[in-house]
């Protein structure tokens, strides 16, 4: 699982806080010799926290997000909900996703989150 100052330090190093690069979901699912393979990925639309979880959740919602959403979103948080973890919310009807680490595409300006079934 990550947190939001983990996400933050990685946005910083890989893309230098890039204001433009497209969020993407990277589903990977593992194998049984244990390597995980992509299974799939979704752009990211939606950006919100939820502060009674203490969650940052990244969704599919009919919006229009980048990094210049999650900055902003993040950024106006204050120094406790640094801690708070980064999730997927596929929908309603499943579960939150712990996102297991990030990533990066410069080529196609993309900021990978990647999660596991």
């Amino acid at each position: 699982m990550k947190y939001i100052i983990d996400m933050i330090d990685d946005l910083h190093a890989s893309i230098d806080n890039a204001h433009d690069y497209t969020l993407v979901a990277m589903l990977v699912k593992e194998a049984d010799d244990g390597t995980l393979h992509n299974a799939g990925e979704k752009i990211i639309t939606s950006v919100s926290v939820d502060s009674e979880a203490g969650e940052l959740h990244l969704g599919f919602v009919d919006e229009d997000a980048t990094t210049t959403n999650l900055l902003e979103s993040v950024n106006a948080l204050e120094m406790a909900a640094m801690m708070y973890e980064v999730k997927v919310k596929i929908s309603d009807a499943h579960p939150l996703m712990p996102v297991i680490g990030f990533g990066e595409n410069h080529e196609n300006r993309e900021y990978l989150f990647f999660v596991t079934t």
